[in-house]
């Protein structure tokens, strides 16, 4: 019989002497993986400005010719705009051969340009016109003297998107976490993001590796503009975060868990039931009412938290039960509902594309749960408006009727759909866009404690 050493060498028809360098080769080309990855998704540009719309009170004031581009109200010291010497106060007004008219249509702009990227600006002191060259610098990234920190990427048919990772210090394979995020279009990669860092901090602090996905045109990641995305886009983009995150070297492939937040709570058993996993936590989420039912309850309970009087709560129902009929059923155009049936104006005002909603609308909540074969964790915040305990109560009851003992829910105080530090729905209601409010992140230990127990427990 030959050795394996020799059937290598024929199978191949590969000299030994290239063999051991093809071996030492791919050694290297496994450790710097994540390096690779990261390379071929290029860093964003980092401009380092807030940013204002020009009043007619500094175009005055300032000698303005209109108030066409952005005022600089701060600039973030070696951000690009620091090193190209511009300062607080000037005013933007090109950049390359691009006008800038004002914040919304400079945002978008911006997006076109990558780190390393040499542009020329176009800019107003005091008055008078001035021209510079400045040179993108990178997007900061997330640092943390405790874990390792990994940008890396993954294809999902045409996007590609961002991944953050993080793990434990040290060698060995670890436990794994895909977080999952919920509706609408926020960058998971900002120093403004405190909740995408303090999920890294508490979980990756506890001895995990977690995974973070950015959104497909949020962020360094490129593809289908976010608000654009369909929903089978985004379950496929977690897909192969989950198939990524097996592959690495310092995952423990048979101990993967996901965490859904909202939205996530659907997506995350769609996921698993294409690529199982070890278990899923769910918060805040919808489960197994199907998505219209929650939609009509959800505006009742809403109307009525916000005093309206039971006669025009009526008119509001009926109003919401014709929007989502012509919107998710007879499937017709927004503009088109509005132009005949103007009272459901209100109730067809959505973060994503219409057709993302029609599938979730579609979509058999309780038969996505009853597919995989996982542990569950369901956890409901007491002051959470948004989603209802109940529907956290029948997910675990529908898994359990099919898994015994395996899902347990949680109803979590002083927390609300954000994870604000809220004791009641209506306080949460009231200071919702407060974005200094106090965070109660207890979810964070419950889950690591949870996950940890799974994995001993096997």
């Amino acid at each position: 019989m030959l050795s394996k050493k020799t059937r290598t060498q024929r199978y191949y028809n590969i000299p030994m002497k290239s063999l051991k360098c093809s071996l030492i080769f791919m050694l290297i080309t496994g450790l710097s993986w994540q390096c690779i990855q990261a390379q071929q998704l290029p860093r964003r540009a980092f401009l380092g400005a807030q940013l204002q719309n020009v009043t007619e009170a500094q175009q005055k004031e300032l000698s303005l010719p209109n108030t066409q581009g952005v005022y600089l109200a701060r600039i973030v010291p070696e951000s690009s705009l620091a090193l190209a010497k511009v300062k607080p106060g000037d005013i933007l007004t090109a950049i390359n051969q691009y006008s800038i008219i004002n914040v919304r249509q400079f945002i978008p702009l911006l997006k076109q340009f990558k780190a390393s990227d040499k542009v020329r600006l176009t800019y107003y002191r005091q008055g008078k016109k001035r021209q510079t060259q400045m040179t993108f610098q990178e997007f900061p990234k997330m640092k943390s003297k405790t874990y390792e920190v990994i940008y890396s990427s993954v294809k999902a048919n045409a996007n590609h998107l961002r991944t953050i990772i993080t793990k434990p210090k040290g060698n060995g394979k670890y436990p794994a976490v895909l977080i999952v995020q919920g509706l609408g279009c926020a960058t998971i990669d900002s120093p403004v993001n405190r909740f995408s860092k303090a999920i890294s901090d508490s979980l990756t602090g506890k001895g995990m590796v977690v995974m973070q996905v950015e959104k497909t045109g949020m962020g360094d990641s490129q593809g289908t503009p976010c608000r654009e995305c369909s929903f089978e886009e985004e379950v496929e983009g977690y897909l192969q975060g989950i198939k990524a995150l097996k592959k690495m070297p310092y995952v423990d492939a048979n101990q993967v868990f996901m965490l859904g937040f909202s939205m996530g709570g659907v997506i995350a058993p769609i996921v698993a039931s294409q690529m199982p996993v070890k278990g899923i936590i769910a918060y805040g989420t919808v489960g197994g009412r199907n998505w219209l039912e929650y939609e009509m309850e959800n505006t009742r309970r809403q109307a009525e938290m916000a005093g309206t009087p039971y006669d025009e709560i009526s008119v509001i129902m009926q109003a919401k039960e014709k929007a989502l009929h012509y919107l998710m059923v007879e499937k017709q155009a927004t503009q088109d509902i509005i132009a005949k049936y103007p009272e459901t104006a209100p109730h067809l005002r959505y973060p994503q594309h219409n057709q993302y909603l029609r599938s979730v609308g579609g979509l058999n909540l309780a038969k996505n749960w009853l597919k995989i074969n996982a542990h569950v964790l369901v956890v409901h915040g007491k002051a959470d408006f948004v989603s209802f305990a109940k529907d956290h109560a029948l997910i675990a009851k529908i898994v359990n009727s099919k898994h015994p003992g395996k899902a347990t829910y949680i109803e979590l105080p002083n927390s609300d759909h954000w994870l604000n530090a809220m004791k009641t729905m209506q306080r949460s209601r009231q200071n919702r866009r407060n974005r200094n409010n106090a965070k109660n992140y207890r979810l964070l230990s419950i889950v690591s404690s949870w996950i940890l127990e799974k994995v001993r427990a096997s």
